[in-house]
């Protein structure tokens, strides 16, 4: 076997969570919410929640899509988006890699798609295959192509299907040039049936919050149902579980892609913590800016910082 046909990571069908997942749960978010939440009825009463939440889901929407590398952006012009509003006109076009309408197309597509997880929570439905299928349509809708490996190992441009499970395998090519495999086409419907069945199973019984995202993210990921958009989808699930709970949106940035993809390897390798202790990080650091903005006057209560 040729280094070029090593497979690195060899799919398996997912599994449940740790039989002792309660170990994984972070103790001090159950804390922070309670403060939160009295805080969050008071800032109620000035529009400071509004405010706040605003921006944070602009941050998600850019955010998502710099983690896929969709388009790059510095941190200035990020924090513009962020405070300003999702306009063209505040990208120059030497500031991103491509044209700064297309890049707003799929900035807003990924921002529709965060506020439709609002309207879900809700109206209090369950999750199921449908929901992420359309998830990913909305979440994908300005994306028209993806990439594919033919046969013969070429890479190829082909038409995204937006909303439809894969027809052919997306098994990436590492650095290394080995193969990382995702779920076979013909198993992807039944696997997602497993998914959904096993998270209503997680909410039944009160698995944590920062564990039970931790686990959708990466089970959705592990089985890459669609052609491409599964980071961005697998980012919204996670976040789903979250505005459940009453917490923030999960907002993984740029900075954070390291230490997430490092994370994400090591659920493959059956070590769920490190991508659990992330997303707790990563809500107690918002849920500690959303206090701040709290206990700010009411004149500068929209001020963000990253």
């Amino acid at each position: 076997m040729s280094k070029s046909e090593d497979v690195s990571h060899r799919w398996e069908p997912i599994k449940d969570v740790p039989e002792d997942h309660a170990k994984l749960a972070n103790i001090e978010l159950p804390t922070l919410l309670d403060v939160w939440l009295e805080q969050k009825a008071d800032l109620e009463t000035r529009d400071a929640v509004k405010d706040f939440n605003e921006q944070l889901l602009r941050h998600w929407a850019i955010e998502t899509g710099l983690i896929e590398r969709l388009y790059v952006l510095d941190r200035g012009v990020t924090q513009l988006l962020v405070e300003r509003g999702l306009h063209a006109s505040l990208i120059a076009h030497d500031s991103a890699n491509g044209d700064p309408d297309r890049v707003i197309a799929l900035i807003r597509d990924q921002h529709r798609a965060v506020e439709g997880l609002f309207d879900f929570v809700a109206s209090r439905r369950e999750l199921g295959t449908s929901y992420i299928k359309q998830l990913h349509a909305t979440i994908t809708a300005s994306q028209e192509t993806t990439t594919a490996v033919n046969a013969l190992g070429q890479q190829l441009t082909i038409p995204l299907r937006r909303g439809d499970y894969k027809q052919r395998p997306n098994n990436p090519t590492t650095a290394d040039g080995s193969i990382h495999e995702y779920c076979p086409p013909e198993q992807v419907a039944s696997e997602m049936d497993r998914l959904i069945a096993m998270h209503l199973d997680h909410e039944a019984k009160k698995v944590a919050s920062e564990v039970q995202a931790a686990w959708l993210h990466h089970r959705f990921a592990q089985i890459h149902p669609f052609e491409d958009g599964n980071g961005r989808v697998a980012r919204a699930l996670a976040t789903l579980v979250l505005l459940r709970a009453e917490w923030l949106p999960l907002v993984v940035t740029n900075d954070h892609r390291g230490v997430y993809l490092d994370a994400l390897n090591a659920a493959d390798r059956g070590n769920l913590a490190p991508l659990v202790d992330l997303f707790a990080k990563i809500e107690k650091e918002a849920f500690l800016q959303a206090l701040s903005v709290a206990r700010a006057s009411s004149s500068n209560i929209g001020a963000w910082t990253m």
